[in-house]
């Protein structure tokens, strides 16, 4: 995997956790929402983003989750609407280590090459603070 420029580094905060099903066999699922803020580096653009998934949580660790959300861009408000597919794992003391594969669309002239994007996102988190982080690049 090549990775491409990095294009921002995201700060978010956990605002809701729904617990959708247990499962014996199939483990946890959950409906998460949260807020971010997003910091872009180069051509991308700086902004608030809003979004949520369905996280299931495997009893050997592994995470697998979809994604949907926008990012509001601070620079007239331009809307980029995305999705993205998760996989992590649970590692010591209750953190989050994974990779996100992120895709979205704008309408917006200005931003319209947001629309070729695909951005690898390496996502760190933390079950007992409901914050984490994330640095986006793309993938070439």
């Amino acid at each position: 995997m090549v990775l491409g420029e990095k294009l921002f580094e995201e700060n978010g905060n956990i605002i809701g956790v729904k617990v959708v099903k247990v499962h014996p066999i199939e483990g946890i699922t959950t409906d998460v929402s949260f807020t971010s803020e997003i910091r872009g580096e180069g051509r991308y653009p700086s902004g608030e983003n809003l979004g949520s998934g369905i996280m299931t949580k495997y009893f050997h660790g592994i995470i697998d989750a979809t994604w949907q959300g926008s990012l509001t861009i601070a620079e007239g408000s331009d809307q980029f609407m995305w999705w993205a597919h998760e996989k992590s794992e649970m590692v010591e003391g209750g953190k989050i280590k994974g990779l996100n594969i992120m895709t979205g669309f704008t309408n917006s002239q200005k931003f319209s090459w947001m629309n070729n994007l695909i951005i690898v996102l390496e996502i760190n988190g933390s079950v007992s603070s409901m914050k984490f982080k994330a640095t986006g690049y793309e993938w070439k």
